[in-house]
């Protein structure tokens, strides 16, 4: 096993300084992910850094779906859907462990006003959204009678309800997808390194981009690597690092559109509190749009919101107005969860990095294709599209990096895309044959079916690793937060095999306990950071340092806040 450790990224910032690459990747979301997995296939000498953590942005706040985009249909955007469908299957192909089919629920009243469209019309997409997944559809969709959409979601408002439409999409752990895949490129033989930012462009005689200048955001050293080409995928953050180029592109370069944040809130509560068997699709009350209902780790997320941004790109939040916006929407269908606001165990905000129309009317006008721009000195920015179609995004980017390098330094012609066959790290196992892995676990490891099944659901192949740490001692076997199945066996494997270096790192993008458990997640961050103590090596005055940092970053990004929007 090739590690990824902070030995690697040690090691690995000494090869930046020290050595040339044919692409350097600027951003470590998934589109940066998809894109050094994607050339390092290829046989590229590929490096990627990013500023803080790993999938610290949109990559660990998404809605956590992977789909088609069932309301792009309302756009026509036929060949978009089709893209989605397609690369939902490709996912469930090569991470099974991270690529779920769940069922997704519309529910149907006989007051037209409650129904988010008209019957006949939502019945007559989902039969597109059938044709269009074509054999990589999951399963047809199905009309339910009231009976069987009340036994999916006792809660709903039983009033005035007809039955419901069922069909099928893909639910993931969007976080923890990014770092299989930086994992999967890391032992192809790509050189990553988080917490380490570009601070600007170096220049060849031509006035061509030949590297950047780097700064390591852990021991304040600062660098230049010399590189070829230079992608820049730093999603919302795309314009802030073209302006570190003297000779940036103005925004009307954009093949005449621009960047526009759009902000989405989401919500997770208990599922006790709001009692689901599948996902619901939840019209809102102030706008032709729906909430997604969605049980997931045994909690059940609820979201989005689609606005235009403004603030803080580095730091969003989820708005107490916006909040109560969602709330109501959701009482108002399933009227006995009586959802306040102190039932929220947290409340975090992505955004979207979109290009197109500034004039659109909303963000949900917005084309979620991606965009792929070149300055005239060489750099290619790549922003837009969304979660499910990554990989896809990330084969056409390399396409045109490979490109390029042939034109300009007469490179010699790499193989194919091979990413749509080759396994993430922990992804070996079929997904029909996780059920019985995670029953072997429990049996050689002597841990209860639960804490297997998660380990299994969330590392693949690799809960055996975990496993076998939480061997070693048994603190390591302890939970991390009472009443979820998340141990301190994972904070280990975190350090040692996937690159975390802060308290952040482990509990908000590694095991998730930041979303999963609430205020619970405050009160055992001394035990976690004692843990992180040992095997970082820090000193006395470290522990201190991380514990505030780690508060204001769970206060800042996943509690309701009252700025504006």
């Amino acid at each position: 096993m090739s590690e990824f450790s902070w030995r690697t990224r040690l090691e690995n910032i000494k090869r930046l300084a020290n050595e040339e690459f044919d692409l350097f990747i600027i951003g470590g979301g998934i589109t940066g992910a998809g894109l050094a997995l994607e050339a390092a296939l290829r046989g590229v000498k590929v490096a990627l850094v990013e500023k803080r953590d790993f999938a610290a942005g949109t990559s660990s706040r998404s809605t956590k779906l992977l789909h088609g985009g069932l309301r792009y249909l309302e756009h026509f955007d036929f060949a978009m859907v089709r893209e989605g469908l397609r690369e939902r299957a490709t996912l469930m192909h090569i991470a099974p462990h991270l690529a779920e089919p769940l069922p997704f629920v519309i529910p149907i009243y006989s007051d037209a006003k409650r129904n988010y469209d008209h019957p006949l019309k939502m019945r007559l997409g989902l039969i597109l959204y059938d044709l269009l997944a074509g054999a990589s559809g999951l399963a047809r969709h199905q009309r339910l009678d009231r009976d069987a959409a009340l036994r999916l979601a006792p809660q709903l408002d039983s009033a005035g309800l007809q039955g419901a439409l069922l069909y099928f999409d893909g639910l993931t752990n969007d976080s923890r997808l990014t770092i299989e895949v930086l994992k999967t490129a890391n032992k192809n033989g790509a050189i990553v390194a988080n917490y380490t930012s570009v601070k600007g462009f170096i220049k060849d005689a031509k006035g061509q981009i030949a590297g950047v200048r780097l700064g390591d955001e852990i021991s304040g050293a600062l660098l230049e690597t010399k590189a070829k080409l230079v992608i820049n995928a730093t999603g919302v953050w795309m314009d802030e690092v073209r302006k570190l180029d003297t000779n940036h592109s103005s925004l009307d370069e954009l093949k005449g559109q621009t960047l526009r944040p759009s902000k989405g809130i989401h919500l997770t509560v208990s599922a006790a509190r709001l009692q689901v068997k599948a996902a619901w699709l939840i019209p809102s009350l102030t706008g032709h749009r729906f909430y997604f209902v969605v049980p997931w780790q045994g909690r059940v997320n609820i979201g989005t919101t689609d606005s235009d941004y403004h603030g803080d790109k580095d730091s969003p939040c989820a708005n107490l107005a916006e909040v109560k916006e969602i709330l109501d929407a959701i009482n108002a269908y399933f009227p006995t969860a009586r959802l306040q606001t102190c039932d929220v165990i947290s409340a975090w905000a992505g955004l979207r990095p979109l290009i197109g129309d500034a004039n659109a009317k909303s963000t949900t006008d917005v084309s979620r294709k991606e965009l792929l721009v070149e300055n005239a000195d060489g750099l290619i920015s790549i922003a837009g599209g969304k979660l499910t179609t990554f990989r896809l995004m990330a084969e056409r980017g390399i396409d045109l990096a490979v490109k390029r390098l042939r034109e300009r330094f007469s490179m010699p012609t790499t193989t194919g895309s091979r990413s749509a066959k080759v396994r993430l790290d922990g992804g070996p196992i079929q997904r029909e044959a996780l059920a019985s892995f995670a029953q072997q676990l429990a049996a050689s490891a002597n841990c209860d079916a639960e804490m297997a099944r998660h380990l299994v659901n969330n590392y693949g192949a690799n809960a055996k690793v975990i496993a076998a740490i939480a061997q070693e001692q048994t603190a390591f076997r302890q939970p991390l937060i009472e009443g979820l199945p998340m141990i301190f066996a994972e904070v280990i494997y975190a350090v040692r095999e996937e690159m975390a270096l802060t308290l952040a790192d482990v509990l908000a993008r590694r095991t998730r306990a930041v979303m999963l458990g609430g205020d619970a997640v405050l009160a055992v961050a001394p035990e976690v950071a004692a843990v992180l103590a040992q095997e970082l090596n820090w000193d006395e005055q470290e522990i201190p340092c991380q514990l505030v940092h780690f508060k204001s970053e769970v206060e800042s990004e996943y509690r309701m806040c009252d700025r504006s929007r």
